[in-house]
């Protein structure tokens, strides 16, 4: 279920064992989710479900560009099934699983914002837009993960029907440098 550089895209712009979707463009060491234009969305989803009790996650990224205000942001998803492109950070709403989201954008204008939250639906919810998804999260913790001099490690670790964030904040080259965020 893993994917690094380098050789990571085919020559036909394939990654093995993954589809890519919007405006994802591979490479041969990482997917770029998004240019850095405007109303932009893309995503990367593993073609193969997940059938295990406990599992961990290490997704590491970079929100980087000239603006200070930036786009929504991105979200790791752990859906039953794969998610279509939607509003909810590239994915259709009304999903059923967990997404952890990095938001980018304070939308509710309450300087809450870059934050991490967690977000659960049983396929029937309509995330809510507008309150940046607070009245939602299942955890949350405000870290600004924008132009860091080194990429964002996030560890998603779920064990014993429990789900834990930890962050490494971009600022150190050791990889294992993380802090907790939310459980």
């Amino acid at each position: 279920y893993s994917f690094k550089g380098p050789h990571l895209s085919q020559p036909d712009g394939s990654i093995p064992f993954w589809i890519h979707s919007g405006n994802a463009i591979p490479s041969a060491d990482q997917v770029r989710i998004t240019p850095s234009l405007r109303s932009q969305r893309g995503s990367v989803w593993t073609k193969n479900k997940i059938n295990f009790e406990n599992w961990e996650a290490e997704v590491t990224f970079r929100v980087s560009g000239r603006g200070r205000m930036g786009a929504d942001g991105l979200a790791v998803w752990f859906t039953t099934e794969q998610g279509l492109d939607g509003p909810v950070y590239g994915a259709a709403d009304q999903w059923n699983g967990v997404g952890v989201f990095f938001d980018s954008f304070d939308n509710d204008g309450k300087k809450n914002n870059p934050a991490i939250l967690v977000v659960g639906n049983n396929g029937k919810l309509v995330y809510d837009h507008q309150n940046d998804g607070s009245t939602q999260a299942l955890g949350t913790c405000l870290r600004d993960f924008r132009n860091k001099p080194y990429p964002i490690r996030a560890k998603i670790t779920y064990y014993r029907k429990t789900l834990t964030v930890m962050i490494n904040n971009g600022f150190t080259p050791d990889k294992e440098d993380y802090e907790f965020c939310t459980k």
